[in-house]
């Protein structure tokens, strides 16, 4: 079906798009950015030779001559051997030994976690769905794995194919809604916190094992999360058994906590980046600068400060999983908006502007999430009638 047909008025909200180009086309254009990410991403690690180091450290026990490997957390091999990859792949960028890799990655991070309340938020909208938004816990898997500049492409082309075809309505879960924020805030930002704690307290802070420990607990946050959001609405509802509460306000109730988790997650990133901005303008390290840290720098990576190719891989890595994620997911937001018939009469160039301004001054998270929360507002309660 032409997307332009659905400019129509008598068409639900959620379902008109701009132009004329397909779902169809627009699912293509993200699946094929995450292929480019696949051949940039991977392809570099393999030529530079990370991803060798990367596979053989966990075997060898050391990242290298000076830094030992933690790889036995659970004493079961296929369960170490992966921990111990990711554990390896995120040292240095977390041990507080190069600042302009540890920024890069808190703030990578900070727009890659709120995508958990993205995808949550999808996956509990009333109505059929496909297994592709009723299982975010796969993408957010990828995400560790692979890297959201390949998972979350995937998703929203995906979504958009989704939106395409099906009327996409307010959630009405109210106890899957309240658990929610509590889910992302104990299975996300708890974790990156203890996690990422030596950006700000420096490498001697912490011993390379303890550390390790930390980063292992933190490379399984999906399964936190997901744990977390399967067992807190059953807690609620539990607690709620007794109440004579009136039922005609839950849809209300779950309104209001979905776009509490937007406003948390937009926090959140908004955070990560001005404390990254602050850092950025108060260091005197010569490896702390923009350049640096935001502009790839192939085959070999950023090579000043660094002490061997697993941390250079790993850096140009990350250098375009944050670039190609944080495009992705601004470009997404942008065209979910533009689907909304009922948004504030505004161009699509003024909307692209004011994105656009977010993204430099409050970051790809904040300024995505920012968006669905307005979108949010717009949709349906019910699949006829108004918002009330």
């Amino acid at each position: 079906m032409i997307v332009s047909r659905l400019w129509s008025s008598k068409v639900h909200p959620s379902k008109t798009c701009p132009s004329n180009m397909k779902a169809t086309s627009l699912a293509f254009g993200f699946r094929a950015l995450a292929f480019l990410s696949f051949l940039l991403l991977w392809g570099f690690y393999l030529l530079n030779g990370a991803l060798k180091a990367n596979v053989l450290a966990p075997l060898n026990g050391r990242l290298n001559e000076d830094i030992p490997l933690k790889n036995d957390y659970t004493g079961i091999f296929i369960v170490d051997y992966p921990i111990a990859l990711l554990v390896a792949f995120f040292h240095f960028g977390t041990n507080g030994s190069d600042e302009g890799f540890q920024l890069l990655v808190f703030e990578g991070y900070s727009t890659l976690e709120s995508s958990f309340v993205w995808v949550y938020a999808e996956m509990m909208r009333p109505g059929s769905k496909p297994w592709t938004i009723a299982t975010p816990l796969l993408f957010a898997t990828l995400s560790q794995f692979l890297g959201g500049a390949i998972s979350l492409p995937l998703y929203y082309g995906y979504h958009i194919l989704w939106t395409d075809g099906a009327d996409i309505l307010r959630v009405r879960d109210r106890d899957a809604a309240m658990a929610l924020p509590f889910s992302f805030l104990l299975g996300a930002i708890l974790p990156a916190i203890l996690a990422c704690a030596p950006t700000w307290n420096g490498p001697d802070s912490r011993s390379p094992e303890v550390h390790q420990t930390y980063m292992a607990i933190f490379q399984v946050d999906p399964l936190w999360v997901t744990l977390l959001h399967t067992l807190l609405p059953k807690l609620f509802c539990w607690l709620r058994a007794n109440e004579n509460g009136d039922r005609s306000q839950a849809p209300k109730t779950a309104h209001m906590w979905i776009r509490a988790s937007y406003l948390l997650a937009a926090v959140s990133s908004a955070m990560g980046r001005i404390y990254t901005v602050a850092r950025l303008y108060m260091s005197s390290e010569e490896g702390t600068n923009l350049a640096r840290m935001r502009i790839p720098s192939p085959p070999q990576g950023p090579a000043n400060g660094l002490p061997d190719v697993l941390a250079r891989g790993t850096f140009l890595y990350l250098q375009y999983d944050v670039l190609i994620f944080d495009f992705a997911s601004l470009s997404w937001a942008f065209l979910l908006l533009l689907r909304m018939s009922n948004r504030p009469k505004a161009s699509n160039l003024t909307l692209a502007f004011i994105m656009l301004i977010g993204y430099l001054t409050i970051g790809a998270g904040a300024t995505v999430s920012l968006a669905l929360y307005v979108r949010e507002s717009l949709l349906l309660e019910k699949g006829k009638g108004t918002i009330e």
